[in-house]
């Protein structure tokens, strides 16, 4: 079992090209709820995510946003939001949600693309956008930070391989350089 949820991790690929099939309410549910087992300081579940399945408004941000084709071709894409004054680490809390969404949506033979530039002029404009037209009241301070397009693969991408993931030369123990704390030159140095 441990194996197979390694698998999966690295299975997870960003998916750009979706086949034309609907997803099930079943297959939502799963995917929100496996991102709501994510890890967030002292419960606080600061995040909100909003299904989205309207033509139109994947259009129009896409056309913003000039990411073609995949947020206007994924049969779903869900919102990431979160309230800021719920929570100090509400980047933190919602970025492992996706990411529990993203390995759940792999584990279930599905694609995701993670789209968000938050603090980009750009992405202030589709965020304003996005809370007018998903009618999100602006007194509650809302930030959608991200959107992840989810669907049926129409690609096939290889799983990531220790070769091309693990960097030694990112790993540092006890201090940066390389040295262990007693100073002494560590071994894979």
């Amino acid at each position: 079992m441990r194996e197979e949820v390694l698998d999966t991790i690295r299975r997870r690929r960003t998916i750009r090209r979706y086949r034309d099939q609907e997803l099930s309410d079943e297959q939502i549910d799963i995917l929100l709820e496996m991102a709501m087992a994510a890890p967030n300081r002292m419960n606080k579940q600061p995040w909100h995510f909003i299904v989205i399945r309207d033509q139109e408004l994947q259009n129009e941000v896409a056309d913003l946003l000039g990411l073609h084709p995949y947020l206007e071709t994924a049969p779903v894409l869900i919102a990431a939001a979160a309230r800021p004054s719920m929570s100090t680490t509400w980047e933190m809390d919602l970025s492992a949600a996706i990411e529990n969404l993203m390995i759940a949506a792999t584990a279930l033979d599905l694609g995701t693309a993670w789209v968000g530039e938050p603090d980009s002029v750009v992405w202030g404009m589709a965020e304003d956008m996005l809370r007018e037209a998903l009618h999100i009241p602006n007194e509650l301070g809302v930030r959608i930070p991200a959107l992840i397009a989810v669907g049926h693969p129409a690609e096939e991408r290889p799983p990531h391989s220790r070769r091309d993931r693990f960097d030694r030369t990112k790993v540092h123990y006890g201090v940066w350089e390389g040295r262990e704390l007693g100073g002494e030159q560590s071994a894979a140095a």
